[in-house]
């Protein structure tokens, strides 16, 4: 298949002709073989200067992001866990100190600590980042064929070329990738990519919060918006347990799944419906990662996202996209902050520019989330310890609704659901209504699967059955 090719083209059919034995387990002697359970996990960690507390909070937490990995994935052995590490800042003129660093994988979680300890946060140069090499590095590491294979990518800017105002690198990365095609050629080799959102910096581009989720949604993953490096380790782990029983089931039930799909060619929202269907029927309960949505629904966006998601490249998206009005945010986020800062500026974690960076004249609101740059793109600097949105210093809010396993950082009651494609989970009244302190908070569930996630099984079953 061409690695353009996009498995959300509208094709019609329904699951008729697969068998429901075709989506068993094969059970031997009592239990169900898998194969041995093996991960791969790759950190993609911007480390430009607004970053130090990001790369602070992995470094800290790296052994007990590991461990826990570990337990309630249930791993046989500490090997069969490898943690990759990527860090990039940006290409000449604009960072003159690298653009990527490629640590490689380990299974000596110290090594991976020294790995950490040696990045700091500097430069940066104009908005963007060099996003697009950093994936490129990671998709070509030597992944394990028989792994679950994961990257984590952490940032609050977007890659060169995708339509920001003053960017450096206008047409695209200078390397010549396109991130698009990297996410597609992800998809297809089965790397599942997870984007934890450094917010509010990374909403303060045009395009930028659309364009992540879009190269989340192609390769099955999630985004993750974050308020404060105080949950990032909450939101890794979360996310790889939700990871390993997805992969579970697609190596399960991928064959039939890709079938329908490729060789019915039939769509993968009725696929995924039956699939859904016929999951729920055998009593299946997974792993998700739950968080709260900052942002607000919005046409342009969900546009925009689509666009991403159809192109073949940005230079064949860009001429389609659409600004979005107004804020991004949600209406309860933007009071929360507004109460934080309270007898000052609400929208204060833009500092003046760099020295020789060609932003300048941000004009700032007390009242509104929007700002306007005269030349260049916004500087950023991501908010590490925002009271009224974010984790306090020495209290962590992970609630965890996964009773009887090792995982369990915080107690505690969680109210939040998560957004994915544009749309915000819907939360019970009555965990609203005990959520008073306004504090960004993260649920890992166990429960039946859910649509959306027999969506992805979909996804990914059929990526990887035409690979690239």
């Amino acid at each position: 298949m061409d690695e353009d090719m996009d498995f959300d083209s509208g094709i019609s059919g329904n699951l008729q002709g697969t068998s429901y034995e075709q989506y068993q387990p094969q059970i031997h002697g009592g239990a169900v073989e898998y194969g041995r359970k093996m991960l791969d996990l790759v950190f993609v960690q911007d480390c430009t200067g607004s970053q130090g507390s990001y790369i602070t909070s992995a470094t800290r937490n790296i052994e007990e992001i590991c461990n826990h990995i570990y337990e309630s994935g249930k791993l046989q052995a500490r090997e069969d866990l490898r943690i990759g590490l990527v860090a990039y800042r940006d290409h000449p003129p604009q960072d003159h100190t690298y653009i990527t660093k490629n640590f490689g994988f380990s299974s000596d979680i110290s090594q991976v600590h020294r790995d950490l300890s040696s990045l700091y946060a500097s430069g940066g140069g104009d908005g963007p980042e060099a996003v697009t090499a950093a994936l490129a590095e990671a998709l070509n590491m030597e992944w394990r064929p028989n792994a679950s294979k994961m990257v984590v990518l952490i940032a609050d800017a977007p890659p060169h070329g995708i339509g920001e105002y003053g960017d450096g690198f206008d047409d695209g990365s200078p390397d010549g990738h396109d991130p698009l095609q990297l996410a597609r050629m992800m998809a297809s080799r089965g790397i599942t990519l997870f984007f934890v959102a450094c917010e509010p910096a990374l909403s303060g581009y045009s395009y930028a919060t659309d364009f992540f989720q879009a190269i989340t949604n192609i390769t099955s993953g999630l985004m993750l918006p974050l308020t404060t490096a105080d949950l990032l380790t909450h939101a890794i782990v979360g996310s790889v347990l939700e990871n390993l029983d997805m992969e579970r089931l697609v190596r399960e039930v991928g064959e039939a799944v890709s079938q329908r799909i490729l060789g019915n060619n039939e769509s993968v929202d009725d696929v995924a419906r039956e699939l859904h269907e016929r999951l729920l029927l055998r009593n299946e309960n997974t792993k998700r990662v739950v968080i709260e949505s900052i942002y607000r629904e919005s046409e342009e966006a969900k546009h925009n996202v689509n666009v991403y998601t159809q192109a073949s490249n940005l230079a064949e998206a860009r001429p389609l996209l659409k600004r979005v009005q107004g804020t991004r945010f949600t209406d309860k986020y933007l009071h929360a902050r507004m109460t934080s800062t309270r007898g000052s500026y609400a929208y204060s974690p833009y500092p003046p520019p760099r020295p020789g960076s060609t932003s300048t004249s941000i004009t700032k609101s007390p009242t509104s989330p929007s700002f306007s740059s005269t030349t260049g793109s916004p500087p950023r600097k991501v908010v590490t310890d925002f009271a009224a949105f974010g984790a306090p210093k020495n209290a962590s809010v992970f609630a965890t609704a996964v009773a009887s396993t090792p995982f369990s950082l915080a107690g505690g009651k969680a109210a939040f659901g998560g957004m994915r494609g544009g749309t915000r989970t819907t939360f019970d009244d009555d965990d609203d209504e005990e959520d008073g302190d306004g504090r960004q908070r993260i649920e890992l569930r166990e429960d039946s699967i859910t649509l959306d996630q027999a969506r992805r099984i979909a996804m990914q079953s059929a990526w990887r059955s035409a690979r690239v």
